[in-house]
């Protein structure tokens, strides 16, 4: 399930993989949605702060550069709603990582690369989120850079892989 799917860029490379059996793309915006030429994923008008039983029993999760559009104090409810409500086996997360934004020319000291960002974190910002979203719904987590890995900025881009700890590792492990 992609939450967030805007125009349906990522759906239109996951509906190509034959392991796929089941593609679904999330979005608030109905314009968005109709946007979306892939025809063979399903497609819900649909808000990662709100619980759906629609998000229920999907295997995996993407939030790709979604929470940064969200204000900080929706965070709590997209944290139950994707890892305690719908509780995929795996989740992907990704988000601008602030610290590169000095590489941008033109990009204003303190300014979001987007004007409909509501935040940019950097990666120990991220770190601590996804660590404490891990051990609060019983996931284990790993980040990774997205894009070229600057010595002092990091990567463009910051992923986190959550996995769903099996119930006899309990949650936090």
């Amino acid at each position: 399930i992609d939450l967030g799917c805007g125009s349906g860029t990522l759906l239109t490379h996951l509906v190509r993989e034959p392991a796929l059996r089941r593609v679904t793309g999330v979005d608030v915006s109905t314009g968005a949605l109709a946007r979306v030429r892939e025809s063979r994923a399903e497609l819900l008008v649909g808000s990662v702060v709100h619980r759906d039983p629609r998000f229920r029993g999907h295997d995996a999760a993407v939030l790709m550069e979604v929470i940064e559009h969200l204000d900080p104090s929706r965070l709590p409810a997209v944290e139950e709603v994707v890892f305690g409500d719908a509780a995929p086996r795996l989740a992907v997360v990704t988000t601008p990582n602030a610290e590169y934004n000095t590489h941008y020319e033109g990009l204003a000291e303190g300014a979001f690369r987007h004007s409909d960002h509501r935040f940019e974190w950097t990666r120990a910002e991220f770190g601590s989120w996804s660590d404490r979203v891990a051990q609060t719904y019983g996931y284990t987590v790993r980040r990774l850079p997205v894009g070229p890995d600057h010595s002092d900025t990091g990567a463009p881009t910051q992923l986190a892989v959550f996995t769903r700890n099996s119930p006899e590792e309990g949650a936090g492990s």
